[in-house]
């Protein structure tokens, strides 16, 4: 005897539409604070990659994933806790890191204002 998932269905459809339009808002949200901030930490561009720029991926504990190009030394751990999402944030200084050029060509480039007029 099959039995109806209709109940079950309807909740997860309103789970994925909850959850992307709360990555909507944090990807909007990072980007607007990296603008407002960046150069209180010594940022002239970064990229956002992973779950929060990709539609339908991110969940309930997904984090921010963020890979910056230059930085102030010692700020990383400041910079990490100053971006206002109710999440976790990943900083990933792009000169460390083994998947720099896969990042560079898949993530969401961000470029403090000053540089790009």
């Amino acid at each position: 005897m099959a039995f109806s998932t209709h109940l079950l269905d309807a909740r997860l459809a309103r789970e994925r539409k909850q959850n992307e339009q709360t990555r909507q808002q944090i990807l909007q949200e990072t980007l607007d604070w990296l603008t407002a901030n960046a150069e209180r930490y010594g940022i002239s561009s970064g990229y956002l990659f992973g779950s929060v720029i990709v539609p339908n991926r991110f969940t309930q504990r997904s984090d921010i994933d963020l890979a910056v190009e230059t930085y102030k030394e010692g700020n990383i751990c400041a910079l990490m806790s100053g971006i206002p999402v109710m999440r976790d944030v990943d900083v990933v200084p792009l000169d460390q890191c083994h998947f720099a050029e896969k990042i560079r060509q898949e993530g969401i480039a961000w470029t403090a204002k000053e540089l790009s007029e």
